[in-house]
């Protein structure tokens, strides 16, 4: 077995599950001792981790695609890192691997749950952003659930975050016209510097006003696919926008994760009869068999610059993670929401948008 000396480890743990907008009551970041990894385990020294809406829905206890966070334990997020002692062949000391032992800067992690990652040219954060979850589910729900093709007019919901700026990337490599909707002036300009044909802030109106608006600005009736992340009044718009044959792929529902309540649904669906028009939710694990697919093309095009990497690093490290998360579902990312934890993340903080970079 390699080894490495003890190390002491900082990480958050669940300490209450939050009603509406979790509080910094709700966690605690504590310190261990890391053991060494038992057979079949390796350590491995976090680079970067991400922090995700879906974590919400876990630290709530709500039954969803994902399992919940026990309370009094360790959480659990996506990360990036180098294994430093291994108790495993298949997974040497120095890999850079993707696991799911996040929210500490060492984790002991079983090596069937560690990925090496293969395009190891590219910053750590890339592999948790357009290489990683977001940009596979943007691929999958384009190119598997939506079924873009050339000429299609397809709304991009939340189009600066780490889905929809990603989707709106590769709808207009499919050849389609893209509308996206934003939260702030700033994400808006960066929805059309990624190629979005027009764009609106959601916050200028109803959403049914502005998608109206901005399809006459295109010179277009209606819209063939609607890739949501947000829900609530932006699928109701999108729903009374619709043309013959739509698709719409349900991707997430940002409106509601904060929401102590039941929130109402769009109450003309019956639409989608009309239309003879399809909408179907996708998760992500129902697809792995095409992540070596997706990670070819993906690592292509980023490297000529076809798609490119949108994403925020909060400063902190550990201790900045979870103010990172608040940040996040707060709206104070734009692309993915990413925390550097160790000296190989390859990150310097700040936000990172196409052919610039904006400092904290």
């Amino acid at each position: 077995m390699d080894s490495a000396e003890t190390v002491t480890s900082r990480e958050w743990l669940l300490r209450s599950r939050p009603t509406g907008r979790p509080v910094d009551s709700d966690v605690e970041l504590t310190r261990r001792v890391v053991p060494a990894p038992s057979a079949g385990e390796v350590l491995v020294a976090n680079a970067v981790m991400s922090v995700e809406p879906y974590m919400r829905g876990r630290m709530g206890g709500e039954a969803t695609y994902a399992e919940p966070y026990p309370v009094d334990q360790p959480m659990r997020a996506p990360a990036v890192g180098r294994v430093t002692a291994s108790n495993d062949d298949s997974v040497p000391v120095g890999s850079l691997v993707l696991h799911d032992f996040g929210w500490r800067e060492h984790a002991v992690v079983p090596a069937a749950q560690c990925r090496i990652l293969a395009h190891d040219d590219l910053a750590p954060a890339v592999h948790l952003g357009v290489l990683g979850i977001p940009g596979m589910t943007a691929w999958i729900g384009i190119d598997r659930i939506a079924q873009v093709v050339p000429g299609d007019v397809v709304f991009v919901s939340s189009a600066a975050g780490a889905v929809g700026s990603t989707a709106v990337q590769l709808a207009k490599l499919r050849g389609a016209r893209v509308i996206a909707s934003a939260g702030s002036p700033e994400k808006v300009t960066l929805a059309r510097d990624l190629g979005a044909d027009a764009a609106f802030d959601y916050h200028d109106g109803p959403v049914s006003r502005l998608l109206r608006g901005a399809l006459a600005e295109l010179d277009e009736p209606g819209i063939d696919v609607y890739f949501d992340n947000v829900g609530g009044d932006h699928l109701e718009a999108a729903v009374r926008m619709i043309n013959d044959r739509a698709r719409i792929a349900l991707c997430g529902m940002i409106s509601i994760y904060n929401s102590s309540t039941p929130q109402p649904g769009p109450s003309n669906l019956i639409k989608l009869i009309w239309r003879r028009a399809r909408m179907e939710g996708f998760l992500l694990r129902d697809h792995q068999g095409a992540r070596e697919a997706f990670e070819a093309d993906m690592a292509d095009w980023i490297r000529s610059g076809r798609v490119r990497p949108v994403h925020t690093e909060f400063a902190g490290g550990v201790e900045g993670a979870w103010d990172a998360f608040l940040g996040m579902l707060d709206g104070r990312a734009t692309g993915k929401a990413v925390v550097p934890i160790g000296g190989d993340s390859g990150t310097r903080g700040g936000t990172f948008l196409p052919d610039k970079e904006v400092r904290r």
